[in-house]
């Protein structure tokens, strides 16, 4: 156990309830991708800035490098809320619930109940390194994470149904089998 993680976790125990499991996302593949897509964005806006004055495309690159260089900007500001938030979230798995602890300010503590996993409320798949608590839909495209909002936890004004992920997980597998595990205890 993270002891970091254990620590904040804790306080949001409830009576009787034990503490199984507690962590944090590591740093994964999909983030690393990401500030390689910024660089390439941000030398995409370089070089079109450096195509000579003379050129006939020059006032169109010129343009383009400045719409270019506003989506660095977009995107570094994007990846540095993103990270804030991975960096602040932990993650508990109890004998009754899966907690989520996170925030940019203050943080706030999402928990699920383990009986309603595996139900017909929520469902539970690990993807990778990822753990997805997801009530059932038709829809069968919906989008991993939105920008500028919390990884583990989509919106409430998005509309969709009831999700929870644990993200980057170093062993998603045993994670996964304990949650499993604890809400078949349950029943």
């Amino acid at each position: 156990m993270d002891p970091e993680a254990a620590a904040v976790i804790t306080p949001h125990l409830l009576a009787r309830e034990e503490l199984l499991w507690c962590g944090r996302p590591r740093d994964t593949r999909a983030l690393r991708w990401r500030a390689g897509a910024i660089i390439l964005v941000a030398i995409a806006a370089l070089v079109m800035r450096s195509i000579p004055l003379d050129s006939g495309l020059a006032e169109r690159a010129d343009t383009n490098s400045i719409l270019l260089a506003m989506l660095v900007g977009v995107l570094i500001a994007e990846a540095i809320v993103f990270h804030t938030y991975l960096s602040k979230t932990f993650y508990g798995v109890t004998n009754q619930r899966v907690i989520i602890v996170s925030g940019l300010r203050e943080p706030q503590m999402v928990a699920v109940l383990l009986d309603r996993l595996n139900a017909a409320q929520l469902r539970i798949r690990r993807i990778y390194r990822d753990i997805e608590l997801r009530a059932p839909s038709e829809e069968l495209f919906q989008l991993r994470h939105l920008p500028f909002t919390n990884p583990s936890v989509p919106p409430d004004w998005i509309g969709w149904p009831e999700c929870y992920r644990l993200i980057a997980l170093e062993d998603a597998r045993r994670v996964c089998d304990l949650i499993v595990e604890s809400a078949h205890k349950l029943k």
